[in-house]
């Protein structure tokens, strides 16, 4: 940002560079599970022991692109106000709702089932805009950019991981009947 400056320019560069950390934090939010019940090593178990964190490291950084996403609307046009699209708003509400989800009482409160589901389907939403933006920036008019490449083969590696971890699990349950 301070190459650009600080104005509306430099505002797009920066979030631009907060989106791809944003990527990185969602990628490790939704592989340490899978990781740590794969890798029988307990010093990987214990540092993924609070995965809860990393969700709302992920939430917190995703909120932080959608501030720097319209700031530079705000400075321009302070007088008149910002229209925030509805896909924004929606990102903005599954946000909330997917930290509000990940916390101990939403066990409590929501039951274990439908917690899973509304964390699940929050996460699988923002996958599915990680893997098709990435998706987009290699077969589109852009620039030609490496980290969408690198996005999208770790959008592909967390579906894979979270598919072998799932399958593990069945497995063992298979083998080991309660």
């Amino acid at each position: 940002m301070a190459a650009q400056g600080f104005n509306a320019d430099g505002l797009r560069l920066g979030n631009e560079w907060i989106w791809r950390f944003t990527c990185l934090v969602y990628f490790t939010a939704i592989t340490a599970g899978p990781l740590a019940r794969l890798i029988p090593w307990q010093r990987w178990r214990e540092a993924c022991e609070n995965r809860r964190q990393l969700v709302w490291g992920f939430c917190a950084s995703f909120t932080v692109y959608l501030t720097g996403l319209y700031m530079p609307d705000l400075l321009a046009s302070a007088d008149r106000g910002v229209s925030i699209s509805s896909f924004d708003l929606f990102g903005a509400c599954l946000i909330l709702l997917i930290a509000c989800a990940s916390s101990r009482r939403a066990a409590i409160f929501l039951g274990e089932k439908t917690r899973g589901i509304i964390l699940g389907g929050g996460l699988f939403c923002f996958w599915l805009a990680y893997a098709l933006t990435g998706l987009e920036h290699i077969t589109g008019p852009h620039r030609p950019d490496a980290f969408y490449g690198f996005s999208l083969l770790l959008m592909i590696a967390a579906l894979l991981l979270r598919f072998a971890d799932h399958f593990v699990a069945k497995i063992l349950a298979d083998h080991n009947p309660a």
